[in-house]
């Protein structure tokens, strides 16, 4: 009755802000939670990092409890994204400042943690002191350099070369300098290293969501608040931060007319980490867009951004003095085999069956597998680049990257971030962006944490974790139904009291 009064009069209600403090205050007890759950089941810490409580030890050991407390926290982390997800949607929802404080509180608790799903950060810090040391990290392992830094590098990296270009390693370099060697102090170094990256993320994405036609902050929800960017990026201290913060500023300069300065920083991005370089190729139209006449402006764009590439890939090497030998070490990832990686799987299926009918080794049929999955995704990106025009550049390197990943020969959770981050910023399409929050909770939910091993104890513990967290929501829910609709009969109407609208007149 009090809107139809209000459209009778001429009057309409002001719209309020969804609010997000309640949301953000439940994802940061629940990054809280899963930081807790970190040192019970997370990477198991060595040496300096060791953390020698009896009690703690006895927690390490009841799998099924510890797992549990971690899910607990990442059913709270999930949930609270989600609900600040349906805010964005709302058309009084959330500014980006909110949503970049949020991240901040979210992140928060992960600062000072040692890592939690993946021990790589004990690489990066061991392959910088390496560095610093004049080992040549493309050519031996950590374990030629020894000490605590490698105590707690996994054994199957112990031997293997860098996979990482050069900017990468001089920034662990620098890191491991400034820290003195210290392992915890070499963990936080990496962890602001990699806050930086995320900060560069926050400051491209809902630019290039601008020049793309999505919402801003509704990038920055997917691409940025996203839990893999605060559990892998943030938490693990994974290099891909610094590579995608670096090559989505470069897509963004390269899209406001400066190509020379944004290809530079897609270089650097792809001198940290490889994949980063097929953003060059899809800068090329964008280039070309803006260049005079109509006749082989594709070649000349393709002829200079080579040029610009080649040039800062050959100053960077000149000054870091190290070579092309990261080249040669780009298939040291693909000594871990990994469930995710389709490729692998087919391969493996394939090679134990001709295994039995031939006695073909099966590590020859993965092999095939690899390269014919790197053959389809070039195919792929090869197709988006020609139809780059009716996609979009960033929106078509988001696809192209997330082919790359699932032919892949190796696919962790942070490398669906490669393709994630630019559809966050360009995909308009309800379904591609519905699919990569689905997939987005999947991700989290089906990595166990890196303390523990696959089983039944930890498959029951995260079921657990995650009930009770979805048992206790729907409780809450339900009363709060309950009180909101629950009101004394003879309580009579107010103006202002419980229930009204309150309305402003129309300018």
């Amino acid at each position: 009755m009090v809107l139809c009064d209000a459209a009778v009069s001429g009057r309409t209600a002001v719209p309020t802000r969804a609010p997000i403090h309640r949301d953000r205050v439940l994802g940061t007890v629940g990054s809280t939670v899963v930081a807790g759950g970190g040192l019970l089941a997370g990477v198991t810490p060595l040496g300096e990092v060791a953390i020698d409580l009896p009690l703690l030890h006895e927690l390490r050991a009841l799998p099924a409890l510890s797992v549990s407390v971690l899910y607990a926290g990442l059913a709270m982390l999930l949930l609270a994204w989600w609900r600040v997800g349906v805010s964005v949607r709302a058309d009084a929802g959330p500014s980006g400042r909110e949503l970049a404080t949020t991240a901040a509180w979210w992140a928060a608790p992960f600062a000072v943690i040692t890592p939690i799903f993946s021990g790589d950060v004990h690489s990066y810090l061991a392959q910088g002191a390496m560095t610093m040391a004049g080992l040549d990290a493309y050519r031996v392992g950590p374990s030629a350099l020894g000490g605590p830094l490698t105590v707690n590098v996994p054994e199957i990296w112990q031997h293997t070369p860098a996979p990482y270009g050069p900017v990468f390693l001089r920034l662990a370099a620098t890191v491991t300098a400034l820290t003195g060697g210290g392992v915890w102090a070499g963990i936080i170094g990496m962890r602001v290293l990699a806050l930086l990256g995320v900060g560069l993320l926050a400051w491209s994405v809902p630019r290039l969501a601008g020049l793309c036609g999505v919402p801003p902050t509704a990038a920055m929800w997917l691409g940025v608040l996203n839990p893999l960017v605060l559990l892998h990026l943030v938490a693990d201290a994974h290099n891909e931060a610094v590579m995608l913060g670096l090559m989505c500023v470069g897509l963004l300069l390269a899209l406001r007319r400066r190509p020379v300065l944004g290809i530079i920083l897609i270089t650097l991005a792809a001198l940290v980490k490889a994949p980063a370089v097929v953003a060059l190729a899809f800068v090329v139209p964008v280039w070309a867009r803006h260049l005079a006449g109509r006749r082989g402006r594709l070649l000349r764009a393709a002829r200079r951004t080579v040029l610009v590439a080649a040039v800062t890939g050959l100053a960077v090497t000149a000054a870091t003095r190290s070579g092309i030998g990261w080249v040669r070490a780009l298939d040291t990832p693909t000594h871990a085999h990994t469930w995710m990686s389709i490729t692998t799987d087919l391969g493996w299926a394939a090679g134990s069956l001709l295994h039995r009918l031939n006695g073909l080794a099966v590590e020859h049929t993965i092999r095939a597998f690899w390269l014919a999955g790197l053959v389809l995704a070039a195919g792929v990106n090869l197709v988006l680049w020609r139809r780059v025009a009716r996609i979009g550049p960033v929106a078509a390197l988001g696809l192209g990257l997330a082919a790359l990943v699932l032919t892949g020969p190796v696919v962790h959770p942070w490398y669906l971030l490669w393709a994630l981050v630019p559809l966050a910023a360009a995909a308009r399409g309800a379904g591609t962006r519905r699919a990569v929050a689905v997939g987005t909770v999947v991700l989290v939910l089906v990595v166990l944490p890196g303390g523990v091993q696959p089983g039944l104890s930890a498959a029951l513990g995260a079921v657990l974790g995650v009930s009770a967290v979805l048992v206790a929501t729907m409780v809450a829910r339900r009363r709060s139904r309950q009180r909101r609709w629950t009101r004394p009969t003879d309580e009579p109407f107010r103006p202002g009291g419980p229930g009204a609208v309150h309305v402003r007149p129309t300018v």
